[in-house]
């Protein structure tokens, strides 16, 4: 059986080979903030958005952290198994207890739980893998997801950081995002890339915004596509509803045919969202 890695695959570009945005330089906690935790999360939080292991010598340097440091932090959090090291390389992996946190988020999560029964059910209709995103750290992640059952399908993995800037969901999300907000992280992106317009961006943003959903093609596998509409934003968590399949099924007629009735669901998703526990 194929199991085709989604639109956000091992073929897209990886956050973590290199320092994220914001991390190089001196660091300077927050006033109120203990700074080894600070360097303790953050060193967690490496390694779990790496697409490969990660060395003492580059996560001191990435993090600019000191190696003995980080040498301390890294035995500590191998010790509660939240990190995993090779013996041979002597680079390290997130651990196994890292699940228990994932499994407690998605099971405590409101926005998971507002949109387990839609997104299943948009799964089982559309024949095609559905899932929720949100905006983390200026990056689209999925915080819940329904495979698709056929042989061919296209996978996002829950938990796993993108770039905003490729694909329907990140346009989507960034669409929602305050203006301010959103001209700073396209103008962290062109810098940091060098790659994409501003102006480019921004129409396309903007575009997403006025229809009210976004089609991708291609953008992040070859053959992958796309669709995406809004959820809402609660606090400091902007949503967002899609699905992922092949182009073999998701023409562009399919695609616009399907938007209602992802609208429909992420109406439903929002309402319940809203709710009081």
């Amino acid at each position: 059986m194929v199991n085709e890695q989604g639109p956000e695959s091992a073929q897209a570009p990886s956050p973590s080979g290199t320092p994220a945005a914001g991390t190089s330089g001196k660091r300077t906690p927050p006033a109120g903030t203990v700074q080894i935790v600070d360097h303790a999360l953050l060193v967690l939080k490496t390694i779990a958005e790496a697409d490969r292991p990660r060395g003492l010598r580059e996560l001191s340097r990435d993090l600019d952290i000191s190696k003995s440091s980080t040498q301390r932090i890294l035995t500590s959090l191998e010790r509660v198994g939240l990190a995993v090291v090779d013996e041979n390389s002597r680079k390290y992996v997130i651990g196994p207890a890292a699940l228990t946190l994932a499994w407690r988020h998605a099971a405590n999560s409101d926005l998971v739980s507002a949109a387990s029964e839609a997104t299943a059910r948009i799964a089982a209709s559309t024949g095609e893998t559905a899932c929720v995103s949100a905006v983390v750290d200026g990056r689209r992640v999925t915080v819940y997801e329904v495979e698709s059952s056929q042989p061919l399908r296209l996978i996002t993995g829950v938990g796993r950081p993108y770039s905003l800037f490729s694909g329907a969901t990140g346009r989507v999300l960034l669409s929602m995002l305050p203006e301010e907000h959103l001209k700073h992280l396209v103008s962290e992106h062109v810098s940091t890339t060098g790659a994409t317009d501003a102006t480019e961006i921004s129409q396309r943003v903007a575009a997403a915004r006025d229809q009210g959903y976004a089609f991708s093609r291609g953008e992040w596998i070859m053959g992958g596509c796309g669709v995406a509409v809004p959820i809402a934003t609660q606090g400091t968590v902007t949503a967002a509803l899609s699905i992922y399949g092949p182009e073999a099924r998701l023409a562009e007629q399919r695609m616009a045919d399907l938007v209602p009735l992802l609208q429909d669901a992420a109406a439903q998703i929002a309402i319940r969202w809203r709710q009081p526990a």
